[in-house]
């Protein structure tokens, strides 16, 4: 359990602000003032600037702040250790992920793994690669899954696989029959995009500015579920991971032709955790689960027929 100067520091630290740490901890504010002034004298330096718009971290604050963080989490790893002994109670396990993962591969996998552990619930947001980074290093989330162009900083990664980006329509479009497409093959075709701010945008922009190619974009949505269901039912070529449209292609309602272009192959799934923590039992063993489903997905043969050069590397 932490020191009570951590506890408040912490508060402070995640509130940005003294008056609002210790409305949370129900205390007055100068009892949060003389916690933090006690360990500013004893590491003796400033853990925050104070400035208008609230307590800003030092440095050295930082620093402390980090690892009050892991303490936090093992003081609750321990704790949720001792308390799974008798079965008491339930396991929260806190998730966040790229879309791609957040529709199809984790609730299958959290599905699975609660026929075999159903006193374990889950928490799962869906947001873009840097708040994921973001929210794992500050250990509000227990695990992180997304798309990078180069491997997250801050946090362990636990598991990286190369995963390209496919051209993905219906099974009667046109090109559908084509072992492989080139970003030029697509150009003349209607497109629907993600939004600016997704990993996956951002590479197919950059293969059409190398490429001199403007797309003909018909949709452009921050969902991928309306971008499938656009491509499935009005003849629209998307892009994207083939895990991603998994459940599309195992029903044939959608193809992933592999595209040759070299920017399309440099995108890189991490499963990410919070640096010099240990997990709990429940979370690491569910990593365990996703990581089995990912690599079991690409040993079947719709998967293992699509796959362009993929390669388990957690050195990515």
């Amino acid at each position: 359990m932490l020191n009570t100067a951590l506890k408040y520091f912490l508060a402070v630290v995640n509130a940005g602000s003294l008056t609002v740490a210790a409305q949370k901890l129900h205390v007055a504010p100068s009892a949060v003032s003389r916690m933090i002034k006690k360990l500013e004298d004893k590491h003796q330096t400033s853990l925050f600037d104070r400035h208008a718009r609230g307590m800003v971290l030092t440095e050295a604050g930082e620093l402390l702040a980090a690892y009050a963080r892991r303490a936090y989490l093992e003081s609750e790893r321990a704790h949720a250790e001792i308390r799974d002994l008798s079965y008491i109670g339930q396991k929260l396990i806190k998730l966040s992920a790229n879309q791609a993962f957040g529709r199809e591969l984790l609730p299958r996998a959290i599905g699975e793994f609660r026929k075999i552990e159903p006193q374990v619930s889950f928490e799962l947001n869906v947001l873009q690669s840097s708040e994921i980074n973001r929210r794992v290093r500050k250990g509000e989330d227990d695990i992180g899954l997304s798309y990078n162009l180069s491997p997250p900083e801050g946090v362990h990664i636990q598991y990286a696989r190369r995963m390209p980006v496919f051209a993905v329509m219906s099974p009667d479009h046109a090109l559908a029959t084509r072992p492989t497409l080139s970003m030029r093959d697509i150009a003349d075709w209607p497109v629907a995009l993600m939004g600016p701010g997704s990993t996956i945008r951002f590479i197919v922009d950059l293969c059409c500015m190398h490429e001199k190619i403007k797309l003909n974009i018909a949709l452009t949505s921050n969902n991928q579920g309306a971008i499938q269901n656009f491509c499935r039912d009005w003849g629209i070529i998307s892009f994207s991971g083939d895990l991603t449209v998994l459940e599309s292609l195992e029903s044939d309602k959608l193809v992933a032709i592999p595209m040759t272009n070299d920017e399309l192959r440099q995108r890189t799934l991490h499963i990410q955790t919070l640096s010099g923590r240990e997990l709990p039992l429940s979370a690491e063993r569910f990593v365990q689960r996703v990581i089995h489903h990912i690599d079991t997905s690409y040993e079947g043969k719709r998967l293992q027929q699509l796959a362009w050069p993929l390669a388990n590397d957690p050195s990515s």
